[in-house]
């Protein structure tokens, strides 16, 4: 991880999961409030949880900022991801919501799940295979299988779901 670009990546899946998580709960507390303190209490857990996990690899980014040889451009890109889902989360997720729904169906799920597997496969194979033939294409073939029958079962209750 000497890469700055491959740590801002990775922090940045924290910053993410935590930023949704947290204006999630500050809208239900913000809705439970409004409707005489229901719910509240549950919602504070997810306003302390998200905040922790989303903003703990700020610590991170400013170790790297303030090395001798260090960025501080991973922390302001940091800030950047965590405050932009921050305030998308808080403010749209009504209108995300509504344009994901199509695709939060069980069926599409299994669709881009499978894919997503047999990608993965094809992506393993190809690197191991390098090295050693029998297990790259076993690995590979594991996975493209697996996720070949996601994909399948998908597409199958899809097509029957058209008619």
């Amino acid at each position: 991880m000497d890469d700055p670009l491959v740590t801002l990546g990775f922090l940045s899946i924290f910053h993410v999961v935590g930023a949704v998580v947290l204006a999630n709960g500050l809208r239900t507390v913000w809705k439970g409030l409004r409707n005489k303190g229901q719910g509240v209490v549950s919602a504070l857990y997810f306003v302390l949880w998200g905040a922790l996990f989303g903003c703990m690899p700020f610590a991170f980014g400013v170790e790297l900022a303030t090395k001798e040889s260090g960025t501080p451009l991973v922390l302001f890109g940091e800030a950047a991801i965590w405050g932009s889902v921050f305030l998308t989360a808080l403010l749209a997720w009504d209108a995300i919501m509504d344009w994901l729904r199509p695709f939060l169906d069980t069926d599409m799920f299994l669709i881009a799940f499978g894919g997503l597997f047999m990608m993965v496969g094809t992506g393993a194979a190809s690197f191991i295979v390098r090295d050693d033939l029998r297990t790259g294409l076993l690995i590979g073939g594991l996975f493209t299988l697996v996720g070949g029958v996601f994909f399948a079962i998908g597409a199958r209750n899809a097509l029957k779901a058209m008619r």
